[in-house]
């Protein structure tokens, strides 16, 4: 029997399998910011702007927006007036109001709550018309109705079916809905026949749950997914040679850093911190695990985004990094010893990393012992404060905009920051007030190079994603990763 991506282009161009490493924890998209569920979330639920495969900001179900003072605190949003929800209610600037100010005020466990933090009201001038009205300046506040938890829920339906009833049927205005859920296996999506866009071409997706990297490998190399996200470097080189698929390997505009939870000890010495920073070798990391493309930071921006400082290099010096430990009491006789919590799978070759991060420490005086854990119990942990050492993580940032790296890395008062310092809080509200875009450009690059110096979180590699699919796919791929199945179609 000839693989399924022999025979896609005949009579299956109606339905694509998606080889897919996470499920969804909640369907509430305003709950959670997990950034590998955002293309399950943008998918059912679109968004209120977007950014564009060039990473440029543009228009969804909000059509126009302008701030309507000089001070950034009254920004002007315009919706479709053709946007309908799943029920086939329509919606409206009720519905935004809902979701991006009343439930924020309602519920501070929702992680939207602290990406509209600012967000004071939202003046309902038509059913298409709005003002969102913030607590202080927020000059960069159109990012975030392009970014994570940023969707329109229907107020009606959730007020009527509550949280929960919402997580067991959710409703959204995507160009597909869901229509079975079978948790930690399977998600099965419709093309929403009503979608504003235009009724996506491919009409059923079925996202395959597949945590196991190898299993995403098989899976589209069998034919039975015609796409597989986040697969391992080596395989998606080895795939590329198959007959009938493509494979890509490209930059993205992620980050692979150490988050450091400064609670734990060691991780509050200044000279260990240092040490750990000094003797990683990103550039041997890159050309080990992703084929050179991932380029190694120094700062917690990558190349091409507007903080990225270009002129500044941490070093790996293996030499000071032992002088360092020394400075603190410790040895290759005497190692510091510490958890390293990483994932596996989640993002490519994440534990092989670990794991030659490792080996590095141990060359100089540091024990660290590895943790594998999940995506869910680190969000947790995070979230929370209760991490137990260093993080090998994955920080997304769908806009590129300086105030979702280091903006939102360092501000200590967020449940996802990583450096908890509060003496760092009027920084960066001066940062995130700062109408002079210059201004604000300039202070970000300055708490780049600060942060990386002092090594308060330690940024390693920009993030790479791998993608493997049948040939007879066509997908829209994304400088900022986003794997959307209304941006595919069959050729």
């Amino acid at each position: 029997m000839l693989p399924r991506w022999a025979w896609a282009e005949g009579s299956d161009k109606a339905t694509l399998s998606i080889a897919y490493p996470v499920d969804v924890p909640t369907w509430d998209p305003n709950a959670l910011s997990i950034p590998a569920t955002q293309n399950l979330y943008e998918t059912v639920f679109d968004s209120p702007l977007r950014y564009s495969p060039e990473l440029k900001l543009s228009p969804r179900q909000v059509t126009e927006w302008k701030f309507v003072d000089d001070k950034a605190t009254r920004l002007e949003i315009t919706l479709r007036d053709d946007i309908l929800f799943h029920d086939g209610s329509r919606l409206t600037m009720e519905d935004v109001k809902f979701s991006l100010a009343d439930r924020a005020k309602a519920d501070k466990k929702l992680v939207v709550a602290g990406m509209f933090n600012t967000v004071a009201d939202i003046e309902v001038v038509s059913p298409t018309k709005g003002v969102m009205v913030f607590s202080r300046p927020t000059p960069a506040a159109p990012i975030y109705l392009a970014f994570l938890t940023g969707y329109v829920v229907p107020k009606a339906y959730m007020l009527e079916v509550g949280p929960e009833g919402f997580n067991a049927k959710p409703i959204g205005a995507g160009p597909y809905r869901m229509v079975e859920h079978q948790r930690g296996s399977r998600i099965v999506l419709e093309a929403f026949d009503k979608y504003w866009g235009g009724v996506p071409p491919i009409k059923q997706v079925i996202f395959e749950i597949t945590p196991e990297a190898a299993t995403r490998v098989a899976l589209v190399e069998s034919g039975r997914a015609g796409f597989a996200a986040q697969l391992p470097v080596r395989e998606a080189q080895r795939l590329s040679q198959k007959q009938g698929l493509v494979t890509r390997i490209y930059p993205f505009s992620e980050v692979y850093m150490l988050r450091i939870p400064n609670y734990v000890p060691p991780m509050d010495n200044d000279h260990v911190r240092t040490a750990m920073h000094l003797s990683i070798d990103t550039q041997a990391l890159s050309k080990a695990f992703y084929a050179g493309v991932a380029k190694p930071l120094s700062v917690m921006a990558p190349e091409g985004t507007p903080s990225h400082v270009p002129d500044f290099k941490f070093p790996y010096d293996k030499n000071k990094a032992v002088e360092e430990l020394k400075a603190a009491g410790f040895s290759t006789s005497n190692p510091v010893s510490f958890t390293l919590l990483s994932t596996n799978g989640v993002f490519p070759n994440d534990y092989d990393m670990a794991r030659a991060i490792v080996q590095m420490w141990k060359a100089v005086g540091i024990n660290a012992t590895i943790e594998e854990t999940t995506s869910a119990k680190l969000l947790d942990a995070a979230q929370n404060g209760k991490l137990t050492g260093p993080l090998l993580y994955s920080w997304a940032n769908a806009t590129g905009d300086p105030e979702n790296y280091a903006g939102r890395i360092f501000d200590p008062r967020l449940r996802f920051s990583t450096w908890k310092d509060m003496s760092l809080s009027p920084r960066i509200d001066k940062l995130m007030t700062e109408v002079n875009e210059s201004e604000r450009i300039a202070g970000y690059k300055a708490l780049n190079v600060e942060s990386s110096e002092k090594s308060w979180a330690i940024p390693l590699l920009q993030g790479i994603t791998t993608v493997a699919y049948s040939a007879a796919l066509e997908p829209t791929l994304f400088d900022n990763g986003y794997v959307l199945p209304a941006e595919m179609k069959y050729k």
